[in-house]
């Protein structure tokens, strides 16, 4: 699979591999309502959506219940949501499964019916996309803390795809461009870099 530049991320010509439709309530339903995985208008209206959620937490007040808790990721942002940070299990399970190129599991479906009865039991695209905030916070997060207490600045997730004009899948490299760029450049930017600020101090201590 060719790799190309982050320069790619801007070009309107490039866009995320497309996912199918899929019924509510498992993580194909997931992949279909998120704002990571789609384009257009529905990618506007999801981002929308994500970004209204992490405009009511506080980057500084995240980062000092990090530095506080020193848990992991998923926990404290969940608790910032006004979820239990007990869901971290589910959304680890849900997240092996979340990206279009991996297989779903039925322990990863049966996880992500639970995450929606926590969310309120409506699986609709703001449930759906507050889920996806929890799970692309997991591994991520917890990649950055990692690299970041070893010293690394190699992006926590290394490379993203991209449909060519042609149609051929590409692959597009993030060194330069860690949290991505263009439309769909990280909502969570200031969240994810305050979450691993202060568990990096927990772990200091």
């Amino acid at each position: 699979m060719p790799l190309l530049s982050h320069a790619v991320l801007t070009d309107p010509e490039f866009l995320v591999p497309p996912v199918p439709d899929s019924p509510p309530g498992g993580v194909a339903w997931l992949r279909s309502s998120v704002a990571r995985f789609s384009s257009g208008a529905a990618h506007r209206r999801r981002r929308a959506l994500a970004e209204a959620e992490l405009a009511s937490v506080d980057p500084d007040a995240l980062r000092l219940r990090a530095a506080e808790r020193g848990d992991g990721p998923v926990e404290v942002l969940a608790e910032a949501l006004g979820l239990p940070p007990a869901v971290a299990g589910d959304v680890a399970v849900v997240a092996a499964s979340y990206q279009p190129h991996t297989a779903v599991t039925e322990e990863a479906d049966r996880a992500l019916a639970r995450l929606v009865e926590v969310c309120g039991g409506v699986a609709d695209e703001a449930t759906a996309n507050r889920i996806g905030l929890l799970v692309q916070a997991c591994d991520a997060t917890k990649a950055l803390v990692a690299h970041t207490v070893a010293g690394r600045t190699d992006p926590p997730v290394p490379l993203t795809r991209r449909v060519a004009p042609d149609g051929t899948l590409v692959e597009v490299g993030l060194a330069d461009e860690p949290f991505g760029a263009g439309p769909h450049a990280c909502p969570g930017r200031a969240h994810a870099l305050a979450l691993a600020a202060g568990l990096v101090e927990a772990t200091a201590r």
